[in-house]
């Protein structure tokens, strides 16, 4: 009786068994390429390198409960000056609306770092940190700047020597981050701070072409967080319960998007800065919408490269797009703002679901249909070999699928690769094979329902 009333219960027992015995599982086919690592970590709002003037980040703190000290937020770009990468930081450290904030603006120049710091009052729980670069022909003006609506600070620092533009090997942004000293921030239950950013290109603010997160560019670090992309542009970091495994995930929040509706072009992300090359040989710029043109090609503005699509040959493409009406698409949600377009080619479209923007791939003419009621499966299926210092590729995700169409592939927990040699990955695969009892339970208990 036992089980014959719970073959599904066997069934995702096999699931488990099969995870286990293997621990290389592909991706679904809508997700996008993550890589995860141990060790510790940066959570925020990060973006490919891009020849830029300036970042402009708006800050809110909803919650900073961590079980050390308060981590810091950190507008960081890695400036060349004489040839040399120089480290630049805007750094603010939140204490709460009852205590004095901390600002620190930082420059790590010839082997010194030249820093100066300012504490102030402050209730407000917004903040901007801005950061801008101007060379002169004999040096570089960097100028920090934060904000808290009412009330700024401001400070100046002159690099003498040639400007070689923004280091092309780092990922400049915000993060949040430990709290000095390459010191680690331990991020706690309910822990939760948006940052939105943007970036200054011949005088004016654009937001990034694409969004990630999960790089570590500097010695501080944090741990048990994650991050997601919401409306208004914002990276929310909130915390996650890695159940005592510090791994960290890195991963594109949002990336270059291009749909067709009627005579319109559509891009994702909004505000971002494209350029429309013409059949004829022209050139124009544009921001979320331009014109359709037969064999236009639209690409985002900065020749950027994506860290972890571009592993991919499938994906290598998604930084440019020659328009064709390829693939029709209706959808039940408006996907930026419309419910039957074109894509040009096979690409992932993001659908704000639950306030979270969400990859959905389109790589046919389909249908999209997106409820807030999900029927969660365990997606699995075997791949390739576990090495020491090579690639790891495993993944347990929850697939959200309505009827007999399947739309939100959204990650719960993600083993892609680890560059670096695995010395004590016994600890990593207990993480792991936890995490994926927790789905089964969580998919046991979905389907009783």
């Amino acid at each position: 009786m036992f089980i014959r009333g719970n073959r599904k219960f066997l069934k995702a027992l096999a699931l488990a068994v099969i995870f286990t015995s293997l621990f290389s599982l592909t991706l679904a086919s809508s997700q996008i390429v993550l890589t995860v690592e141990k060790g510790t970590n940066d959570y925020g709002y990060e973006f490919p390198t891009m020849q830029i003037n300036g970042i402009n980040s708006t800050v809110t703190y909803y919650c900073v409960n961590v079980t050390s000290q308060v981590p810091s937020t950190q507008e960081n770009v890695y400036l060349i000056v004489n040839n040399t990468p120089i480290l630049v930081q805007n750094v603010f450290w939140y204490y709460g609306p009852y205590g004095d904030q901390q600002w620190l603006s930082s420059i790590y120049y010839n082997g010194i770092y030249h820093m100066k710091s300012f504490s102030f009052p402050s209730k407000s729980k917004k903040y901007v940190l801005t950061t801008v670069w101007k060379y002169n022909g004999s040096g570089l003006l960097v100028t920090f700047t934060i904000s808290n609506g009412t009330s700024s600070h401001q400070q100046v620092c002159y690099l003498p020597g040639t400007y070689g533009g923004v280091a092309a090997t780092t990922y400049p942004g915000t993060v949040v981050a430990g709290y000095g000293n390459a010191s680690t921030a331990y991020l706690g239950k309910g822990f939760n701070v948006s940052i939105s950013t943007e970036y200054l290109y011949d005088g004016k603010w654009y937001v990034p072409p694409a969004i990630i997160d999960g790089f570590k560019n500097i010695a501080d670090s944090a741990v048990y967080g994650k991050a997601y992309l919401a409306t208004g542009n914002r990276v929310f970091v909130v915390y996650n319960d890695t159940h005592g495994v510090m791994y960290y995930v890195g991963e594109d929040l949002a990336f270059p998007s291009v749909i067709i509706s009627g005579n319109k072009v559509l891009t994702f992300p909004f505000g971002s800065l494209w350029v429309i090359k013409y059949p004829n040989g022209g050139t124009s710029y544009f921001v979320n919408e331009t014109t359709f043109v037969q064999g236009a090609t639209v690409c985002p503005f900065g020749n950027i490269t994506l860290p972890f699509l571009a592993k991919n040959p499938l994906f290598s493409h998604l930084t440019s797009f020659i328009l064709n009406k390829t693939y029709y698409v209706t959808s039940n949600y408006p996907v930026y703002c419309e419910k039957q377009f074109w894509v040009p080619q096979p690409e992932y479209v993001f659908v704000l679901v639950n306030g979270i923007y969400e990859p959905v791939l389109i790589n046919e003419s389909e249908n999209i249909y997106v409820s807030n009621q999900y029927t969660t499966t365990l997606t699995t299926s075997s791949q390739g070999q576990i090495t020491s210092d090579q690639t790891i590729t495993s993944t347990a995700t929850t697939t959200s699928t309505i009827a007999s169409y399947v739309t939100i592939h959204v990650v719960t927990s993600v083993i892609t690769y680890i560059t670096t040699t695995v010395t004590n990955s016994a600890e990593l695969y207990k993480g792991v094979i936890i995490t994926v009892a927790i789905e089964l339970m969580g998919y046991l208990l979905l389907r009783k329902k």
